[in-house]
């Protein structure tokens, strides 16, 4: 049993106040509708940008609506008589001008002098050294906690301190740390500020230190917490300071904004499913020991008066579920869902939380689970990587590779660069580096071991020719394993582009490889030259062959010295390395060649059968966590994609006769979590070893399997 109860599931309720939403405000109404849906806590505007209690300290800003009401004593009060926690949500991202102008010295600063602002130029901005973002934060944040019994303190958008400021604060505080004064002009991403980057993120995780203090000065049991955006959200980590990495040690449970309006790609209204997975995922591989939260509900921050598409905010709620996450259900106006500008989408998340609070037991401490590991770069992401995909060099890779894993059925978890080592690679066949462009040597070293010691490795493209501070190497760091060098040539390959089948080889399988001397190539290709004579050229880079005018579409000369797949045994373990982008292309492109080679060289490197296989639709997403304490404490997941072509999705269509298969275990319990179907679990033996066998009739939308497992491989 944990100590605290935000070490328990949550299922989180959140209404993001309007100031006018605090007219005649019904806290009762507010807690029969969570009661209504399961959800366990409530998270509710206190003060900050506008106040919802009356506060009359030196810059309270007491909404205009509020009256002689108090919200938050009626609503601690309902909460708490009800066994509801209730977490209230400060801000402190600035200021309107009226009160900037009486203190306009406890805010950030331009290079000219002039204010910092942001959100539509409304707010006055503080930075971290400012009095308002630490010192008037921590006595807003005091008198609070002294005030009402709440259970804990949300800080929104603690990623306030957004690029340079040039308050005196800041700037007597940076010549302390360097010496030197902070540069002008320059583009903030530049190598010029990287200094002043790290001095920031040094700052921000003080401010972060300073707020968890204080809420902790009034017990352990009250909940430090606040959003930070994932693995993909580059230019908010590099312009504020702070990412995942630097926040997992400051709060309490890790919540990362996961909306299905697309927020973390520009361009895009909806995202791929896989990402509302994806982003638990990887908040469980940084902090394992705490509950990941998925922050989604409405429809995000872009239309926020309007509903979600039903289906598809259900099918995304469940993809977080499936990978072991909880939920926070983010309402942007009204007083709750039901009691909102758009009602259509309230209790829609009651069937998800009925099925967390009904499973609890057997879904808490649950983990992702695999024989296959992505190794995720936040180095490589801080220099390569971009919000646009037009322009990114890293997320798109790790998007690709998840599609085939994803498609293909094959669970996987996160391996980040955070203290990495041998036992993070424990219970792995294969490691993939897509792109990982940026190693250090330790890194190198602890993934020379994995395969030397029998462990597969995929990698692509640019993986270690640059160091931890993106240093470029003059060869890769890993030659010995790739078994090839760069030549120091890059290849565009998004036009007119192939490569040639060298020889038959088991990254071709299923490919109908005979019937063909070519295969598909795009974005860009390293030209290396393979320099170890036992690893085979799998394939290699083709010249283009311009396809217009027709008759000239060819070249005298198709084979080049250039692998493109380059495999071979290091130590007693398999290497597949793509010089080019396959990974990437994966997801860009979607092309058949891409998906099954990668597929085929995960499978391959990996050395053998995986323990869980499936057959099932590759629109059926199936997540495989455990217990990460009781490892054999396992959990199943489904969830149904397969609809119509386009998205956001209107129906979906049933699947039939699907199967999982897990070796080298025997079965001691199984619990039916969720069924649409009576779905049968039975262990058989196959060759004298133990198989558990799941088979599900018919899948509709979601279900789920616990399993009590130990090992046995032989009977």
């Amino acid at each position: 049993m944990n100590k605290y109860w935000y070490q328990e599931q949550v299922r989180i309720l959140q209404t993001v106040l309007r100031e006018k939403d605090a007219a005649q405000y019904d806290a009762a109404a507010v807690v029969r509708y969570m009661k209504e849906t399961d959800s366990n806590c409530l998270v509710v505007n206190a003060g900050g940008v506008m106040d919802f209690f009356p506060n009359k300290t030196e810059l309270g800003r007491p909404g205009r609506f509020l009256g002689s009401q108090d919200i938050l004593k009626s609503l601690v009060k309902e909460c708490h008589e009800n066994q509801l926690r209730i977490i209230v949500r400060v801000d402190f991202r600035g200021v309107e001008k009226e009160r900037y102008e009486q203190k306009p010295h406890w805010f950030g600063q331009n290079e000219d002098g002039s204010p910092l602002m942001g959100w539509n130029d409304r707010i006055y901005r503080p930075c971290y050294t400012s009095f308002y973002g630490s010192g008037h934060a921590e006595e807003f944040i005091r008198k609070l906690l002294q005030e009402y019994d709440v259970d804990g303190v949300w800080e929104n958008c603690v990623i306030f301190g957004y690029g340079p400021c040039y308050c005196p604060g800041c700037r007597e505080s940076f010549r302390a740390y360097s010496g030197r004064e902070i540069p002008f002009g320059a583009d903030y991403a530049s190598g010029e500020f990287r200094e002043y980057r790290e001095w920031k993120s040094i700052r921000a995780r003080q401010h972060m230190d300073r707020m968890r203090r204080t809420v902790k000065s009034f017990g352990e049991d009250k909940a430090y917490v606040s959003e930070i955006f994932g693995m993909y959200h580059v230019s908010t980590s590099l312009t504020s300071g702070i990412d995942l990495y630097d926040a997992k040690d400051k709060f309490d449970f890790l919540v990362s904004p996961l909306f299905l309006d697309g927020s973390a790609q520009p361009e895009k209204k909806y995202e791929d499913y896989s990402h509302a997975a994806s982003g638990i995922r990887f908040l469980k591989a940084i902090a394992p020991e705490k509950q990941s939260v998925a922050l989604s509900g409405g429809n995000g921050t872009k239309w926020r008066y309007v509903t979600a598409p039903r289906l598809e905010n259900r099918i995304w709620l469940w993809e977080a579920v499936s990978a072991g996450g909880n939920l926070w259900n983010n309402y942007f106006n009204g007083q709750y869902p039901g009691n909102a500008v758009d009602r259509r989408n309230a209790g829609g998340e009651k069937e998800i939380y009925h099925y967390l609070k009904e499973n609890a037991p057997f879904l808490n401490g649950q983990i992702p689970e695999g024989e296959t590991g992505i190794f995720y770069s936040r180095a490589t992401r801080d220099v390569w990587g971009k919000d646009s995909m037009a322009e990114d060099e890293y997320g798109t890779f790790l998007r690709g590779v998840e599609r085939v894993l994803f498609d293909c059925h094959i669970p996987y978890r996160f391996v980040p660069d955070l203290d990495f080592s041998d036992e993070k690679l424990k219970g792995l066949k294969v490691l993939l580096l897509p792109n990982a462009a940026c190693l250090s040597e330790e890194h190198m070293e602890v993934i020379r071991r994995f395969v030397e010691n029998g462990g597969g490795l995929v990698a692509s493209f640019r993986t270690s020719l640059y160091d931890e501070k993106g240093r470029r190497r003059p060869d890769f760091g890993l030659k010995d394993v790739f078994g090839c060098s760069f030549t120091g040539i890059v290849k565009d390959t998004r036009w007119d582009s192939y490569q040639k089948v060298r020889m038959a080889h088991p990254v071709f399988a299923g490919m109908d490889i005979e019937r063909t001397e070519m295969i598909m190539n795009e974005e860009e290709t390293l030209l290396c030259t393979k320099q170890k004579a036992d690893y085979d050229m799998a394939a290699s880079y083709v010249p283009p062959i311009y396809n217009q005018p027709p008759e000239y579409a060819w070249i005298p000369e198709e084979e080049t010295e250039y692998p493109t797949i380059l495999t071979g045994q290091y130590g007693k373990g398999r290497v597949v390395y793509f010089s080019n982008q396959t990974d990437k292309a994966c997801f860009t492109n979607g092309h058949e060649d891409f998906i099954n080679t990668y597929r085929n060289a995960v499978e391959w490197a990996a050395g053998g059968n995986f323990s869980f296989t499936a057959r099932a639709p590759e629109s059926v997403h199936i997540s495989l966590t455990c217990d990460r304490k009781k490892g054999g404490r396992k959990v199943i997941s489904f969830v149904n994609t397969t609809s119509g072509p386009f998205r956001p999705i209107r129906s979906l269509q049933p699947v039939y006769d699907l199967e999982v298969r897990l070796r080298g275990v025997s079965l001691k319990k199984a619990e039916i979590l969720r069924e649409e179907s009576r779905i049968e679990v039975e262990e058989e033996m196959v060759q004298k070893d133990r198989e558990i066998v799941i088979r599900i009739p018919c899948l509709q939308e979601f279900s789920a399997v616990f399993l009590d497992t130990e090992e046995g491989r032989e009977g």
